[in-house]
């Protein structure tokens, strides 16, 4: 029997499993990996992920690339190598990629070999135009495709035990975010302020009990000041928690108290690119 897309999918995915966790993968890496295969497969996005597959594969062993944004979030990506981020590791949320919309893969790609990477992936997508949603699979892939310069040359320097702060750093040295970068230098413990969306993910899920891709939309609720959302989404979330409402109002407090708060996947994707290449 033909295998589908599907199939062909799932496979990969598999395979990358033990790849990047070896044959034995925790309970925690098998119940991601069938989350995010469930939401592509039922939003059918299968293609965009086989195709960024196999476009990458191709070009692998001798053109640099660096996933950015919110790919790192994913567990289906980091298996099938579009990220090296590991985000099982770095506590890195699922749906901060995989969602109801098509894939925004983001990549950077080595600046003195972009044309000839552009014209591989085209020419990959021109071969298989028959199997699939060509023009819909290109604007997904090129949309944030971007020559950088700091892939030309690796660096490879090993990586510290522990990077929390250089995230941080990268997540907060910004104007509107400044004071909160302030605090958190000054602070100890620094576990009390938000810094990150991944944050506000886990206050959803652990207090409150949302799922993954209601979460997700409270925090763009959130963080799109949609004030009128956010009540209703405060209203039904405390009529079902069964918490003191002096606890739910306390976490309720932290997360709508950074609704700047920054995407932990793209800091953790900024500060370890420079531990492999000559980034300035």
């Amino acid at each position: 029997m033909e295998r589908t897309h599907t199939d062909i999918l799932k496979g990969l995915v598999s395979a990358g499993k033990r790849w990047r966790y070896g044959e034995k993968a925790d309970n925690l890496v098998t119940r991601r990996i069938v989350w995010e295969l469930k939401h592509i497969i039922d939003a059918g996005f299968v293609d965009y992920y086989v195709m960024a597959f196999w476009i990458f594969k191709h070009s692998k062993q001798d053109i640099n690339y660096w996933a950015r944004g919110a790919m790192p979030s994913s567990v289906v990506c980091y298996c099938l190598g579009l990220t090296e981020v590991d985000p099982i590791k770095y506590g890195l949320h699922s749906a901060r990629f995989v969602n109801e919309e098509p894939p925004k893969f983001q990549f950077d790609i080595e600046a003195s070999r972009f044309d000839e990477f552009m014209k591989r992936a085209e020419d990959m997508l021109q071969a298989n135009a028959e199997d699939f949603d060509i023009p819909a699979i290109r604007e997904c892939l090129f949309k944030d495709m971007k020559p950088s310069s700091y892939l030309n040359k690796k660096k490879e320097r090993p990586l510290p035990d522990d990077l929390d702060d250089e995230f941080a750093r990268y997540a907060l040295y910004f104007p509107q975010t400044m004071d909160l970068f302030a605090a958190y230098v000054n602070s100890s413990p620094k576990c009390g302020l938000l810094i990150y969306q991944e944050q506000m993910l886990d206050i959803l899920k652990e207090v409150f009990h949302a799922g993954g891709t209601k979460a997700n939309q409270i925090r763009i609720s959130i963080q799109r000041g949609e004030t009128e959302q956010i009540e209703a989404y405060r209203q039904e979330l405390f009529s079902s928690s069964d918490l003191p409402d002096e606890e739910k109002e306390k976490a309720w407090q932290r997360l709508t108290s950074n609704p700047r708060a920054f995407l932990k996947a793209h800091a953790v994707s900024r500060v370890l690119a420079k531990y492999k290449y000559e980034m300035k």
